[in-house]
C-alpha cells in the first residue's frame, strides 16, 4: 500500500502535515509530489521537501491520493499532469481525498459531475457548477471520494481515510482481471462499466467488491442476452471457466481444437452453444478428476 500527496507552495500547513505524519505513523509509505523537487513553503512558513516531481509519478504505484488545501491547488489545477493523474485515479476507482481548496483540482479535472462532496464554503458554488452535490459537512464520503472543508475537520477527514485504508482485502487479482477482461471484450466505456457495477453491486470500483458482489456481477453478465458471445448464448463466464480448465490440463491450442472437433464437431470455443459449453465444462472437469493434468485430447470425455 502506498499513498501520494500532491501539493505546491502556499499549502495549508496542517492539511499537508497531519495526513503525512498520520500515514507514517501507520507504517504506510507516502510520497509528496510537486511541480519541481524544490522545497515547498506553507502558508504559515513550514518547509516540505517533495520526494518526486510530478513528471516522475507513475499512478499505478499508488493506492490513494491526498490533495491538501491552501493556495497550492490554485496553481496545481492549471497543470495538465496533475489533472491527468486525478482522472487516472478516478478511472481506476482508487481513493482520492481532498480538503479545503483541494477540490478545486477535482473541478478542473472534470471528475465531480454526479458526485457528492464538500469544500471550504467560498468555493461551494464552483462545486455545484461542476455538477457536484455540495454538502456543508465536516466530511463527505462518496464511494472512493473523501472531502472535508477546513483544518478543523481534519479528525473526521483522517478517520474516513483510515477506514477506507483498513477495509478488509477485496477480491484476488484473478477475479479483478476477469471483470476487466469482460469489460474490454464487451467494449464497455468507463461510464457504462461504472453504471453497471453500481447498479448491480452498489459500488463504483471492482476493488470494493466482496465475493457476494463479484458473484452477483458475474451472474448479471452471464444471464443478460446483451453479454452473450453469440446468438446461441455462450457466455463470457463459460468461456473464462473453459480457459482455466485448459490451463489445469496443460493442453495447448492444437490439442484443444482436436478435442472440440472430435466430440463437438467445432473448431473454436466461440462456435459452441450455451448447452454445448456446459457439457464441455463438465467433460473437462471429469477428465481433470479422473486422469490428472497430463491428459491428452484423445482421452474419452465423460459426456
Amino acid at each position: 500500500m502506498k499513498a501520494l500527496l500532491i501539493s505546491a507552495d502556499g499549502f495549508e500547513d496542517s492539511e499537508l502535515l497531519v495526513p503525512y505524519y498520520r500515514f507514517l505513523e501507520e507504517g504506510i509509505e507516502i510520497d509528496i509530489a510537486s511541480i519541481k523537487n524544490d522545497p515547498l513553503i506553507g502558508k504559515h512558513g513550514y518547509h516540505v521537501i517533495p520526494t518526486h516531481s510530478l513528471d516522475e509519478i507513475t499512478p499505478s504505484l499508488y493506492d490513494i491520493m491526498i490533495l491538501p488545501g491552501g493556495k497550492g491547488p490554485t496553481l496545481l489545477r492549471k497543470i495538465e499532469k496533475v489533472l491527468a493523474l486525478v482522472r487516472q485515479f478516478f478511472k481506476d476507482g482508487k481513493t482520492v481525498a481532498a480538503i479545503c481548496h483541494g477540490p478545486q483540482i477535482l473541478v478542473s479535472a472534470g471528475v465531480l459531475s454526479g458526485r457528492k462532496a464538500t469544500c471550504c464554503r467560498n468555493m461551494a458554488e464552483e462545486l455545484e457548477e461542476a455538477g457536484c452535490a455540495y454538502s456543508d459537512q465536516e466530511v463527505v464520503v462518496d464511494d472512493n471520494l473523501i472531502t472535508s472543508r477546513v483544518p478543523a475537520d481534519l479528525p473526521a477527514f483522517m478517520r474516513e481515510i483510515m477506514k477506507k485504508w483498513r477495509k478488509s482485502p477485496g477480491l484476488d487479482k484473478k477475479k479483478l482481471a476477469l471483470i476487466h477482461i469482460v469489460k474490454r471484450k464487451l467494449n464497455l466505456s468507463d461510464q457504462e462499466y461504472r453504471d453497471i457495477l453500481h447498479q448491480v453491486t452498489g459500488v463504483r470500483s471492482a476493488k470494493d467488491l466482496d465475493e457476494k458482489g463479484f458473484n452477483r456481477l458475474l451472474r448479471y453478465f452471464a444471464r443478460s442476452k446483451r453479454y452473450q458471445t453469440d446468438p446461441y448464448g455462450l457466455t463470457f463466464r463459460q468461456k473464462y471457466f473453459i480457459s482455466h480448465l485448459l490451463e489445469d490440463l496443460l493442453w495447448d491450442e492444437a490439442h484443444f481444437r482436436n478435442f472440440l472437433k472430435k466430440y463437438y464437431q467445432k473448431t473454436e470455443v466461440d462456435d459452441l452453444s450455451k448447452q454445448e459449453a456446459s457439457k464441455l465444462i463438465e467433460s473437462l472437469k471429469n477428465i481433470i478428476q479422473h486422469t490428472g493434468r497430463d491428459s491428452q485430447p484423445d482421452t474419452q470425455a465423460d459426456e
